[in-house]
């Protein structure tokens, strides 16, 4: 296709982010029944925290090398507020210089939710745009998932480029279209691939140098096979960076289309070590699974990189809202399924959670004996568990080389990280049974897990993580393996916590194996809202934080560098 045709297309398929330049966007003004007094609250839901790591490791070089990675970042952070809504950039640009001073605590938290919706809220409207696209940017905005989904069926030349990780959909009359990241993102892309071969430039670890080159050439060709497997080949690295289009939970719609984030991490190679126990350990785990013989996959690559950073800066994906703890990557199953997938933990950021959120929230919601007992070492060791259980299971649907993602849609995300939580509990349990760790340290395992959970549906059930937490919250509560005491707090029935997360995790597994879209939906749809009993312990919490909220000193740094 010639450049002036693409560029003719790519204009089709984003004719509302064109429209959203213009003045039809409706002047920044808080949503009916909203107050700056309520935003105030729900800014104060995010505790400040700084994450801070050992600067005194940077020398100049890797300074010079930071400062690239930084801006490349805000580069791809661009790119994702376009993919959250067509029309965020210029409606953010405006909400920025008006001059109602009653939009500066609305400003504050647009920062925060990265757009004009709460994520905490079902994608409440906090400013007056309206409901948020099920689609979010990537699909026209009347799009809905019955209309897509006819469209590749009577399209299948269509389906690939449909389904692909990195396209927009839009719509040229009675026509769809797909049009690649790299065309519908070229100037925001061309700068943050320049700035990343810059970085290449500084590097002096020749496989860090080597994937900010691949990367770079990925951003503007949407092929990101090569670079990937140089991602997971990062060795002997000072500056971890992750890079590129990568998760799928702001498509609401269909669950298909990859999120621009970053994260820049300082490694620790010790801490790193200190984990790689339960990498060695994932073939046994795999065949462990509570899921029938001919779904598990003892064939499939265990090669799992662990990386413990401490996050120095991130943008885009991984800058709104909730902030992750810990991720494991890539998604892409032509990679995962022949070279594993990595561990990224973010260390600072798991403890400050851990002292900020998980802590007081277990001290609402347990029992004084259980909430007294809750350790940081077991709480971490699980956060690990479950990126490694993301590696674990079926990636793509039994008999055909469909990819689980694809099939299971939009309750994929929800259904996925359930999964994860599930499989990494009953992994720490199975390797307590081999004698990895001890009975106490299991128990600790359960009682954290329990008080995440509880952390967790504060997220909000319209949310993936949120509401695969409340299926969990609800299933424990029914099979009387968590119980209300007289107090409201929860004790754990230690003798039935194995066996409920055993039933949930074949559940899970079971769906994805078999390609089950009809099993996840009506699940989601039956269990995925906050159980009743859980609503008193959850109103305990109001003075808790949700989340933190991330300052990151490099930023003033950088001035003086």
């Amino acid at each position: 296709m010639t450049r002036w045709i693409v560029a003719f297309v790519a204009a089709l398929v984003l004719a509302g982010t064109a429209s959203a330049q213009e003045a039809d966007l409706p002047s920044p003004a808080l949503a009916p029944g909203i107050s700056t007094d309520d935003l105030a609250a729900r800014i104060r839901q995010f505790a400040p925290v700084e994450l801070t790591f050992d600067m005194a490791l940077l020398n100049a070089s890797d300074r010079a090398l930071v400062r690239k990675l930084v801006e490349a970042s805000d580069a791809l952070n661009e790119v994702f507020r376009l993919q959250v809504w067509r029309g965020n950039l210029a409606y953010g640009a405006a909400l920025a210089v008006a001059a109602d001073p009653g939009l500066q605590t609305a400003r504050e938290y647009y920062e925060i939710m990265a757009g004009p919706w709460d994520r905490l809220a079902a994608d409440e409207p906090f400013l007056d745009v309206g409901a948020k696209p099920a689609g979010a940017g990537y699909y026209p905005e009347d799009a809905t998932r019955d209309e897509i989904e006819r469209w590749v069926s009577t399209h299948p030349e269509d389906e690939r480029a449909f389904t692909s990780y990195y396209t927009l959909i839009g719509r040229n009359k009675d026509r769809l279209l797909a049009v690649p990241y790299h065309v519908a993102y070229a100037e925001p892309l061309e700068r943050a691939a320049g700035l990343l071969r810059e970085a290449a430039g500084l590097a002096s670890n020749a496989s860090l140098r080597q994937f900010l080159e691949l990367r770079a050439r990925s951003l503007l060709s949407d092929d990101y096979f090569d670079s990937e497997v140089a991602w997971m080949r990062l060795s002997g690295n000072l500056v971890d960076p992750t890079i590129g289009p990568y998760e799928v939970y702001e498509d609401g719609l269909m669950g298909w289309k990859a999120a621009y984030e970053t994260f820049i991490g300082v490694r620790d190679p010790g801490a790193s070590a200190d984990l790689e126990v339960l990498v060695e350990h994932l073939p046994d785990l795999e065949a462990a699974l509570p899921i029938d013989e001919a779904y598990r996959n003892p064939e499939r690559s265990f090669t799992s990189p662990l990386s413990v950073v401490d996050l120095i800066y991130a943008a885009g994906d991984a800058r709104r809202g909730v902030m992750t703890l810990a991720f494991n990557l890539p998604n892409d199953p032509r990679v995962s399924e022949a070279h594993g997938t990595k561990k990224v933990m973010l260390r600072n950021v798991i403890d400050a959670k851990f002292e900020n959120v998980l802590v007081p929230i277990a001290e609402r919601v347990l029992e004084p004996a259980l909430a007294s007992a809750i350790e940081a070492r077991p709480f971490t060791t699980l956060v690990v568990m479950h990126e490694l259980a993301h590696g674990l299971g079926p990636r793509l649907v039994h008999g055909t080389e469909e990819p689980v993602s694809v099939r299971l849609a939009a309750s994929y995300s929800a259904i996925e990280e359930a999964k994860a939580d599930v499989v990494g509990v009953l992994s720490l349990a199975h390797l307590t049974d081999a004698g990895v760790y001890t009975p106490e340290f299991l128990r600790q395992v359960y009682i954290g897990s329990v008080a995440g959970l509880f952390r967790c549906v504060r997220f909000g059930t319209e949310e993936a993580h949120g509401k695969g937490c409340a299926i969990q919250l609800g299933h424990l509560m029914e099979t009387g393996a968590i119980t209300p005491a007289t107090d409201g707090r929860f004790g754990i029935d230690f003798e039935r916590i194995r066996g409920a997360y055993e039933e949930l995790a074949r559940t899970f597994l079971t769906i994805q194996a078999t390609g089950d879209a009809a099993g996840a939906d009506s699940l989601l749809l039956e269990s995925g809202e906050l159980p009743p009993a859980a609503a008193a312990p959850i109103a305990r919490l109001a003075d808790v934080p949700v989340d933190i909220r991330p300052i990151y000193p490099v930023v003033e740094a950088m001035r003086e560098w």
